[in-house]
């Protein structure tokens, strides 16, 4: 059994923390958050993917219990995978509203991609280090 490595621990606090803040500001602050920039309308959109991150988080968590990477491979990889979808996705639904988009609701939109392409990179590094 392959115990896991240190770079696949920061990669899971990382997560953890980053998506856990975004659950916080999704599910409890979307007035706050989203609402002021964007005008968005839809309340449960955003709480539905607050939800997901804080789920994410929550894996997260549990995972760094564990002492094998043999117990959390598929998790692992179900957690960073779930970005290969919101990266893309948010690109193509700020490119398609860019006109209508306010500078802090583009501002945020950037730091948010930051974010996700940094767990999402940490992640895919770590995964590859720990299989070899």
């Amino acid at each position: 059994m392959t115990e896991i490595k240190k770079i696949t621990k920061i990669a899971l606090v990382y997560n953890a923390i980053v998506t856990f803040l975004f659950a916080i500001l999704l599910i409890f602050l979307t007035e706050l958050f989203i609402t002021p920039l964007t005008g968005w309308t839809n309340p449960l959109s955003p709480r539905n993917f607050g939800g997901l991150c804080l789920l994410s988080a929550i894996f997260s968590v549990i995972l760094l219990r564990k002492k094998e990477w043999e117990e959390i491979k598929l998790t692992y990889a179900f957690i960073f995978s779930f970005f290969t979808m919101t990266i893309p996705i948010e690109l193509i639904v700020m490119g398609v509203l860019w006109p209508t988009l306010s500078v802090a609701a583009i501002s945020q939109t950037i730091l948010n991609q930051i974010l996700m392409i940094s767990i999402f990179s940490l992640g895919v590094l770590s995964y590859y280090k720990q299989q070899h």
